[in-house]
């Protein structure tokens, strides 16, 4: 009874609730619309059991509204397991100017834009693979911020009753009585706090490996000898999940 209970008042309960009451537009592309029309898994699923896609993008800056999105990198993960053969890396030609300070950072240039994908097909693209999974990111909010800000302008849809896990806010959680500042949170400072390797490339699809990697060290630090047992609704809470 009171584990029903405990279910009921989940926030992944309350995200497929979400996704139930979705008034799906006409317009929307066959991939949107399957993702839209897709159960979420329920919080009792097994973690073990759970797909995971994991997300990075590369951005002219953090304003959802007025920067744009440059490059997308992702890859899977399967029975904890990352799946190399699922790696992606594309670059997104969407008319949009390169800043300096960014190019600095991306090393991405205009000629390698205009050799990349539209906007509407990247974003399909990823809508498809993210049916039957738990979408993953380091600071969630970029990547979710972008997705709904290209949802709201092309089909007028508030939200993406999608599960997010966001290693980013793992970390926070598990770090809180440190008081852990914003720098020691990125990904490259808490990846070497696990004794994972620093990689010298800096690209989308390098940060989603990497995101990747330092979730499953994270999965082992939290649950143990009980990894098994796991559930999703464990791993995917309050202080871990966005939406």
């Amino acid at each position: 009874m009171l584990k029903a209970i405990r279910m009921h008042f989940h926030p992944l309960t309350k995200i497929e609730k979400q996704r139930q009451n979705i008034q799906v537009p006409e317009a929307v592309s066959p991939e949107l619309k399957q993702l839209l029309t897709t159960p979420l898994l329920p919080p009792e699923t097994l973690l073990k059991e759970v797909d995971f896609l994991v997300l990075d993008f590369e951005t002219t800056g953090l304003n959802f509204e007025q920067d744009s999105l440059l490059s997308i990198g992702n890859i899977q993960m399967k029975q904890n397991q990352i799946d190399m053969g699922t790696a992606a890396h594309c670059y997104v030609d969407d008319n949009q100017a390169i800043k300096a300070e960014s190019a600095i950072i991306n090393h991405i240039t205009p000629q390698m834009l205009i050799e990349g994908d539209r906007l509407d097909e990247a974003m399909n693209r990823l809508f498809s693979k993210m049916v039957g999974k738990v979408v993953m990111a380091h600071g969630a909010v970029i990547e979710r911020g972008f997705i709904q800000s290209y949802l709201q302008k092309k089909y007028g849809l508030e939200t993406l009753p999608v599960i997010w896990l966001d290693t980013l806010k793992v970390e926070k959680h598990l770090t809180f009585h440190q008081k852990t500042t914003a720098l020691e949170l990125q990904l490259n400072d808490v990846r070497n706090r696990y004794g994972l390797p620093k990689y010298n490339a800096h690209n989308a699809l390098v940060d989603a490996i990497s995101t990747a990697e330092l979730y499953l060290a994270q999965k082992s630090k939290i649950f143990g000898q009980n990894a098994k047992t796991a559930t999703l609704g464990d791993m995917c809470n309050r202080a871990t999940c966005s939406n």
